[in-house]
């Protein structure tokens, strides 16, 4: 009898450590990753992106890309403009005519070698147009990238769709 009344009392004192114990934890947890993603740069650059195009091809860490050439770049008036103009549409108005622009592009193909631990993001799908940390692994072929490179190196890469 005494076992079993002291077996109770240990268990639910475990019980009641364990809750009260768990809150101040996970709220600390939750303050380090926010400030760990603050710290992480999960932006692009602000400078236009020099290889936008669909990956053609994957071999390794090798990358064939489709690249757009004779991209209209338009000013951030422009693009506002433009994108406005694309929210009043419906969806199966905006896929018909990314497609269109897709299949009147010129592109010349572009052949990239991925480095290991480069920054791949992509963007979150919530319509906020925040990225999320992505891997190689993410990267498809068919997707549609944005390239950013530096001194002949890739200094980014944004997959922005499939």
């Amino acid at each position: 009898m005494k076992k079993n009344i002291t077996l109770g009392l240990i268990l639910a004192g475990v019980a009641v450590l364990s809750g009260c114990s768990a809150s101040p934890e996970s709220k600390e947890q939750d303050q380090l990753s926010a400030i760990v993603s603050k710290e992480e740069n999960l932006t692009t650059p602000s400078r236009a992106a020099e290889i936008n195009g669909v990956i053609s091809s994957m071999e390794g860490n090798n990358i064939i890309v489709k690249n757009e050439v004779g991209k209209e770049i338009l000013s951030e008036e422009e693009a506002a403009k433009k994108k406005a103009e694309r929210q009043k549409m419906t969806q199966e108005e905006r896929q018909a005519l990314r497609a269109q622009e897709i299949a009147n592009a010129k592109t010349e193909d572009v052949t990239l070698t991925v480095p290991v631990g480069i920054t791949i993001l992509k963007g979150t799908a919530d319509g906020s147009g925040n990225s999320v940390k992505a891997s190689y692994e993410d990267l498809k072929k068919g997707a549609y990238v944005s390239i950013w490179k530096q001194g002949g190196s890739i200094e980014v890469i944004k997959i922005k769709g499939l």
